[in-house]
């Protein structure tokens, strides 16, 4: 079976455990999913299934992507990726199937939550890295919010890569690792996932088993 899932991140709440302690958790809605397109090493040169999540409206679906959903036999999706199929995998997926939550996660399990953070647009050096600006003195002008110099001399003679200057300022792509499902509700196609996740607020996820796993006692030995 494939090892990841695309979701929504609904927002956090807190549970309790049978000790009564309080656990944070954030509420993802993981699937069901539809396979969409199946990729083989005969025809593609890997193995994978390309999934789709979330509804879409047919009207706001470019025609072109209304007929690739329609050779597949579903209904136009929001958020559509490629999830890898291990090798060793023997399982056979086709277009149409539905892959559901509990075929794929069950409490306990330990994942890799993959989202994207807000974007905030062009940003200077204060709000993108955190500079504290210049001296605010009588014979400073013009320069309170500046980045200060940038050049390197004569040698060699240009800005060097990495410098942190302002710029685009969030949408990228985050994944946090080694994350505990600490219950899944399968009737609504919810996941609890201990702590916090990447992105905002109704922002898609990638849901997927993890690829650094520790174990349970390591886990909560680190916490």
């Amino acid at each position: 079976m494939i090892k990841a899932l695309l979701g929504k991140k609904l927002g956090m709440t807190t549970i309790f455990d049978q000790g009564g302690n309080a656990i944070p958790v954030t509420v993802v809605e993981a699937g069901p999913c539809m396979v969409i397109q199946v990729r083989t090493k005969e025809n593609d040169g890997y193995r994978a299934v390309q999934l789709g999540f979330a509804e879409k409206r047919v009207k706001s679906t470019t025609n072109p992507l209304q007929n690739h959903f329609k050779k597949a036999g579903v209904t136009p999706k929001k958020f559509v990726l490629e999830i890898a199929i291990p090798d060793d995998s023997k399982t056979e997926f086709k277009p149409g199937q539905v892959i559901k939550l509990e075929e794929i996660f069950k409490a306990g399990d330990m994942v890799d939550a993959i989202g994207w953070t807000k974007g905030r647009g062009f940003q200077g050096v204060f709000k993108r890295w955190g500079f504290a600006g210049a001296d605010a003195a009588h014979g400073t002008h013009e320069y309170f919010r500046h980045g200060g110099s940038i050049g390197t001399n004569t040698k060699p003679g240009h800005v060097l890569k990495g410098r942190k200057m302002p710029g685009q300022y969030g949408n990228e792509r985050v994944a946090m690792l080694n994350l505990e499902i600490a219950e899944i509700k399968p009737e609504d196609n919810f996941i609890l996932v201990k702590g916090s996740v990447p992105g905002v607020k109704n922002g898609y996820l990638i849901i997927r088993h993890a690829v650094k796993k520790r174990s349970k006692h390591h886990h909560k030995s680190a916490a």
